[in-house]
């Protein structure tokens, strides 16, 4: 009765430890990255249902278009990782074309943040988004 009792046990265990490890293994696809980058944005800068659809539109295609455009460079053996930042970027700028269409000047300037690329914008006093150098030339210059 005992030896069934830790036979079982270590059946439970051993299925939990295998079952945890493949949730964990398991990468999300582009179209999760997406969704998750999507509704943080919603978040972030405020976007309308129409925003919210063309914005998660555009990041769908894109992640998944840079994503195969990546794995088929790496397919064709693809080694200089010089081509795969060009191939990246490309992506971005699309990326970011798209997005300007779509956003406002301040919803645009929170995106370009949000990507890490917006560092030249800080907020002013009113809580919206200028470029570094104008903000000085207004507190130096208050009207």
């Amino acid at each position: 009765m005992r030896r069934i009792f830790i036979a079982t046990l270590l059946f439970l265990v051993a299925g939990t430890v295998c079952s945890y490890a493949q949730y964990q293994d398991k990468e999300p696809s582009m179209e999760e990255i997406a969704e998750k980058h999507t509704k943080d944005l919603v978040k972030k800068i405020n976007l309308s249902d129409a925003q919210e659809f063309y914005v998660d539109s555009i990041l769908r295609t894109n992640y998944v278009g840079m994503k195969d455009a990546l794995d088929d460079l790496q397919r064709s053996g693809m080694q200089d990782p010089e081509n795969y930042r060009y191939v990246n970027q490309q992506w971005q700028d699309k990326t970011l074309a798209a997005m300007k269409k779509v956003l406002d000047e301040q919803q645009y300037i929170g995106y370009l943040r949000y990507i890490g690329k917006g560092k030249d914008y800080k907020k002013g006093k009113d809580g919206k988004w200028y470029l570094k150098s104008e903000l000085k030339k207004q507190n130096k210059n208050p009207q």
